[in-house]
C-alpha cells in the first residue's frame, strides 16, 4: 500500500500489492410512521423505487382521472406494496397519494417551462430547527448557481456565505450557469449549510464583503487546501527532497511519474481533509472535500486508479456521508459508487483477499472496509424496497461487526504500555483480540518503520560519502570537498563548479566561516527536518543563520529546500539580495507556509489510519435498519 509521508512521518495510506496500491453529529431524529417502522421519507424512497422498477405512472390512468383525482386502482396498488414492503397499508396509501400529487405538480411545472422558459427547481434543505424541509422555486436556467444560491438564502433565511448547492453528488460552481451544469426543469438540489464558529463567521463575513459575496468561507478553505497540496506537489517536483512522498505500506518510497504523482497528491490531500472532518462527525464539511477529491482522482490515470484502494475507500466515505446526512435522494447515486468500490477493492486485495493475505499475513484490519461496504449495500437495498436482499447484507455486516469489535479494556491495557489508542485497536484487530500478540505486533511494526528510517539515513550518508570521494579523486582535499558539497546542497555537479570557479573559499586552514561558526544541536536539525527538509540541508541553513530555526526554515522554503551557494557563503550580516529576501520574507511566502502547515496537520502519522474505526456508528446503523426490518415483519403478522 502506498502512503504519503511527511518528513519521515508516515501519512496518507495507499497499498501496493505486487503492482496494486493504496496510495459531531448527534443521533438523528426520525419521523416514524409507526413505532418500530421506518420514517416516512424512507417509506417514500422504497415506494418510489418500486414504481420506477415497474414503470408505473401515477399521474396517468388507471390511477388518476381526467379531473386529476385518485382512482380505486391506487388503493389496490397500495395493498400490493404494503404486502411487499411489510408496511402498514395506511402508510403506503399516504405515500402513494403524496407521490401522485408531486407528479401532477411536476407536469404543471413542465407546462410552465414550455410556455415561459421558467424552470421549477426542487430544493431540499435543513431548517434551523434541524427539520428536513422541501420547497420549490422557479427560475431561468441561464442564471448562475451563485444567483440561485442568493435566492435560496433569501427564501430560507440562511447566510448565503455558508451555503453550498449539491446536485447529483456534485457541488455546483457559483460562477457557472445552471444550464452549463446540467440543471434542468424539475431538478433536485440539496442545500448544504456549513456550520462555523463565531470567530470564523466574522472572518468569513469580511471575506464575503471584500469579494462582493462571490466567495464563502468553505470555498476559501477548500481553495487553501488545494493550494497547499499544489505547493507540496510542486515542491516535490522541483526538489530532491519533497515535503511529501508516496510510499508503500512499509514506508518505502514508490516511484510514480511526476504528472500522475502531482494529481494523486492533490486528490489524496483533499481526501484526507475530508476524513479529518469525518472524524469530527462534521459530515456536511467532509462531503464537500470528498466530492472534490473524487473529481481530482478522476484526473489520475485509469490504470493507476485500478491498482489503488484509495479511490474505493473514498467511494465508501462519500456514501457514508450521504447516509449520515439523511440525504436519501443522493443514495440513488450510492449503488454505482458501491459497485465501483467493490471492484477496486477486489482489484487491490484479490476477490478472496488472497493478495492482501500474501503480503501482510492478515486481513482483519481491511475487513472494516468490507463491513462498511456490506452495511451500505444493505441500506441501499432497503431503500429500494428489496427487503430480503437487504436483510442478507445486514446480517453479513452484523457478523463482521461482531468479529471486528475489540475489547475496550484491552485497548486501555495496551495504552498503559505506551501505545496509542489507534495502535491498540489496529493491533488487537490484526491479532484476533489477543493482547499479547497485539503488543508484539505493534512493537514489530514500530521497529520496521524505524529500520526504514535508518536505511534512508544510511543511504543519504553513503551517497554523500561517494560524492566526496569523487571530488577527492579529482585532487581536492577531503575537507574542501566536504565543504563544497555541503555548500552545493548535496549536488555533486554544483560542488564541482564551486571548486573550479571559487576554490579560494575551500582552501583556508581556518574554516570557522559563517557556515560552521557555531555548534548546531541534533534537536534543532531534527526540528527543521521534521518539516520535510533534507537533514543535511537543514544543518547548512541552521549554520548560515546561527541556529535561528525560523529563519532557516523560511530560507529553505524560499529556495526549494536548498540554500544557494551565494547565500551559504555570505556572512549573516551581508546585505546580499538573497539575504535581504530572507530578512524581508514576503507576506505571500508566510501565507504559503501557513497553508502548507494546515495541510500537513491533517495528514495522519499512521499509515493505516483509514482502517482505524471504532465501529460505534456502524453498530448504530445495523441496529436501526434491523429494527425497521423487524418492525415491518411484525406489522404484517
Amino acid at each position: 500500500m502506498l502512503s504519503v509521508r511527511s518528513l519521515n512521518v508516515l501519512a496518507v495510506a495507499v497499498w501496493v500489492f505486487s503492482g496494486c496500491s493504496r496510495f459531531h453529529s448527534t443521533p438523528k431524529m426520525y419521523r416514524s410512521m409507526t413505532s418500530d417502522g421506518p420514517p416516512e421519507n424512507v417509506v417514500q424512497d422504497q415506494v418510489r423505487s418500486l414504481l420506477e422498477n415497474e414503470m408505473i405512472r401515477l399521474w396517468e390512468p388507471p390511477y388518476t382521472t381526467e379531473n386529476k383525482d385518485a382512482t380505486p386502482e391506487l388503493k389496490i396498488l397500495a395493498e400490493k406494496y404494503a404486502l411487499q414492503l411489510c408496511i402498514d397499508l395506511r402508510n403506503v396509501e399516504s405515500v402513494l397519494e403524496s407521490l401522485r400529487c408531486t407528479s401532477l405538480q411536476g407536469l404543471s411545472a413542465k407546462k410552465t417551462f414550455e410556455d415561459t422558459g421558467l424552470a421549477t427547481i426542487r430544493i431540499n434543505y435543513t431548517s434551523n430547527g434541524k427539520r428536513k424541509e422541501k420547497t420549490r422555486l422557479t427560475t431561468k436556467l441561464n442564471i448562475s448557481a451563485g444567483d440561485l444560491r442568493a435566492e435560496i438564502a433569501q427564501l430560507t433565511g440562511m447566510n448565503e456565505g455558508h451555503v453550498k448547492l449539491i446536485m447529483n453528488s456534485k457541488v455546483l460552481k457559483t460562477d457557472r450557469s445552471l444550464a452549463e451544469q446540467n440543471v434542468k426543469n424539475n431538478s433536485l438540489i440539496m442545500v448544504m449549510q456549513i456550520t462555523v464558529t463565531e470567530e470564523e463567521a466574522k472572518e468569513q463575513e469580511m471575506v464575503f464583503q471584500e469579494e462582493m459575496k462571490e466567495q464563502d468561507e468553505r470555498k476559501a478553505k477548500i481553495s487553501r487546501t488545494r493550494k497547499g497540496a499544489e505547493i507540496l506537489a510542486q515542491h516535490g517536483e522541483n526538489s530532491n527532497v519533497p515535503y511529501l512522498e508516496i510510499a508503500d505500506q512499509k514506508g518505502r518510497p514508490i516511484p510514480i511519474p511526476a504528472e500522475e504523482k502531482k494529481a494523486l497528491l492533490l486528490a489524496m490531500t483533499l481526501h484526507e481533509k475530508g476524513r479529518a472532518f469525518m472524524k469530527k462527525r462534521d459530515y456536511a464539511s467532509a462531503l464537500l472535500y470528498l466530492l472534490d477529491a473524487d473529481e481530482e482522482f478522476g484526473k489520475c490515470g485509469s490504470e493507476l486508479l485500478n491498482t489503488v484502494d484509495n479511490h474505493a475507500v473514498l467511494q465508501l466515505e462519500v456514501v457514508w456521508c450521504f447516509l449520515q446526512l439523511e440525504q436519501l435522494d443522493c443514495l440513488r447515486d450510492a449503488e454505482e459508487r458501491l459497485r465501483r468500490a467493490q471492484t477496486r477493492l477486489n482489484n487491490c486485495y484479490g476477490e478472496n483477499l488472497e493478495r492482501l493475505y500474501n503480503l501482510k499475513g492478515s486481513t482483519a484490519n481491511e475487513q472494516v472496509l468490507y463491513l462498511r461496504l456490506k452495511l451500505l449495500q444493505g441500506v441501499v437495498l432497503y431503500h429500494k424496497g428489496k427487503l430480503q436482499q437487504a436483510r442478507k447484507h445486514l446480517n453479513e455486516a452484523e457478523i463482521l461487526l461482531g468479529k471486528l469489535c475489540v475489547d475496550d479494556k484491552k485497548v486501555v491495557q495496551l495504552m498503559s504500555l505506551g501505545f496509542t489508542a489507534q495502535e491498540a485497536r489496529l493491533g488487537l484487530r490484526a491479532c484476533d483480540d489477543d493482547i499479547n500478540f497485539a503488543a508484539s505486533h505493534i512493537y514489530q511494526r514500530r521497529e520496521e518503520k524505524a529500520e526504514i528510517r535508518r536505511k534512508e539515513r544510511a543511504e543519504r550518508k553513503r551517497k554523500k560519502q561517494e560524492a566526496i570521494n569523487s571530488l577527492v579523486a579529482m585532487g581536492y582535499s577531503e575537507k574542501a570537498a566536504a565543504k563544497a558539497y555541503r555548500s552545493a546542497n548535496n549536488n555533486l555537479e554544483r560542488a564541482i563548479e564551486i571548486l573550479q570557479y571559487s576554490p579560494e573559499h575551500f582552501y583556508q586552514d581556518d574554516e570557522a566561516g559563517p557556515s560552521t561558526r557555531i555548534e548546531i544541536s541534533e534537536e534543532s536539525i531534527n526540528q527543521v527536518a521534521f518539516l520535510g527538509f533534507d537533514p543535511s540541508a537543514a544543518e547548512v541553513a541552521l549554520r548560515r543563520f546561527n541556529g535561528n530555526i525560523e529563519r532557516a526554515v523560511q530560507a529553505l522554503m524560499d529556495h526549494s529546500g536548498y540554500l544557494p551557494s551565494s547565500l551559504v557563503n555570505s556572512p549573516p550580516s551581508s546585505s546580499s539580495p538573497e539575504d535581504m529576501e530572507v530578512e524581508d520574507a514576503s507576506e505571500e511566502k508566510r501565507k504559503e507556509r501557513e497553508i502548507v502547515e494546515e495541510v500537513l496537520a491533517d495528514i495522519p502519522e499512521h499509515e493505516e489510519d483509514y482502517l482505524d474505526m471504532t465501529l460505534e456508528e456502524e453498530k448504530e446503523v445495523v441496529i436501526k435498519y434491523k429494527t425497521w426490518l423487524q418492525g415491518s415483519q411484525q406489522s404484517t403478522s
